[in-house]
């Protein structure tokens, strides 16, 4: 009985790690922020356009972790708008954050 429990956990547990992450638009990396706060902050300023749809575009910039697409991720949470992601391979192995739900697949 325990060995099946054992078994049964594992395969959950595989089955969580089969994303990936996809860039969108020919984009050849995903934007991985701090966390879903920030990703909020940043979406809005560069939903207003102009100066301020500026400053979110430069502040993805410097707050986002450029991770290449195809990389293994596992998901800890979701949401509507998105993903907390943890980085499986890669230079960013262990990097935790949060990604556009159509950036994760």
């Amino acid at each position: 009985m325990a060995l099946k429990a054992a078994l049964l956990g594992s395969l959950f547990i595989i089955a969580g790690c089969s994303h990936k992450l996809v860039g969108r638009g020919g984009e050849t990396t995903v934007s991985v922020f701090p966390s879903k706060h920030d990703f909020d902050n940043l979406m809005s300023m560069k939903s207003h356009g102009g100066a301020e749809g500026m400053v979110g575009g430069l502040g993805e910039n410097f707050m986002a972790k450029k991770v290449a697409d195809n990389t293994p991720v596992k998901i800890l949470s979701s949401d509507a708008e998105g993903s907390d992601i943890q980085v499986l391979e890669g230079p960013n192995a262990g990097l935790r954050g949060y990604v556009a739900k159509d950036n994760v697949e």
